[in-house]
């Protein structure tokens, strides 16, 4: 018997199948997603932050020492209890402080294109005025 004999419309339909099953059943596993676009200047960064019991599990992103950016998701595959978003400025005496902290507790807007959850919010140093831009969305089911 040859490869060529396996390699049949039939078995690449049903190896397909069984890959995109595969793949679905861990999506629907991890659960929901927070994702959420953040620019600074020129650059632009994407993060993605599945929930966690810990607060402290989840990393802040840096900003060219200007910002820093936290968002926590708070809870289990299963279901969020709430979600943080603190933005710090690290300019100026007395820094870091807190900018803006956001709790958004469900019921979740669950439309998966950015930014449905949280609008564009704009975040400015109290220095030389820079400005950060973020915006999140919240995709699969809580």
């Amino acid at each position: 018997m040859r490869i060529s004999d396996f390699l049949t419309c039939g078995f690449i339909r049903d190896l397909t199948g069984l890959l995109l099953a595969g793949l679905s059943a861990t999506c629907a596993w991890a659960g929901p997603e927070l994702v959420c676009e953040l620019r600074y200047g020129s650059e632009t960064r994407v993060l993605r932050h599945s929930a966690a019991a810990d607060p402290y599990a989840f990393a802040a992103e840096t900003f060219e020492g200007r910002f820093r950016f936290k968002a926590v998701v708070l809870g289990s595959a299963e279901k969020i209890e709430h979600i943080s978003l603190t933005v710090y400025d690290l300019t100026g005496s007395g820094a870091p402080k807190i900018s803006q902290q956001l709790r958004i507790e469900p019921p979740f807007n669950l439309q998966a294109e950015l930014p449905a959850l949280t609008g564009w919010s704009h975040v400015y140093s109290s220095v030389l005025g820079r400005e950060l831009r973020y915006g999140c969305a919240l995709r699969g089911r809580p």
